[in-house]
């Protein structure tokens, strides 16, 4: 018999392994609230030929969008990694939004 097999004969019918997801969650700390004054770092990955383009038009039409978005204009949605997203995550931005 395989240990998977074994593992799963040891386990009681009832518990299937929540103990340890129990007490996970009673580590996991509890949501803060958010001060009314909180605005959301966003960065906007943009295809220079489409997303950008709008954006640009929205400027030119003297349309705003709040400060706190910033637009990364890219050759092609298609060029955006994963790891650009992380790294942004990583640098303290609230959101990430991609639009192609």
């Amino acid at each position: 018999m395989d240990k998977l097999a074994e593992s799963a004969e040891q386990r009681s019918p009832g518990s299937h392994g929540l103990a340890g997801a129990e007490s996970e969650r009673s580590s996991i700390e509890k949501p803060r609230e958010i001060p009314q004054d909180w605005e959301p770092n966003i960065l906007a990955f943009a295809c220079h030929y489409c997303a950008f383009a709008a954006a640009d038009l929205a400027g030119v039409m003297r349309l705003s969008y709040p400060p706190n978005v910033k637009v990364v204009r890219l050759p092609c949605t298609g060029k955006l990694d994963y790891i650009h997203v992380l790294r942004a995550f990583e640098r303290g931005v609230d959101g990430v939004f991609a639009a192609g």
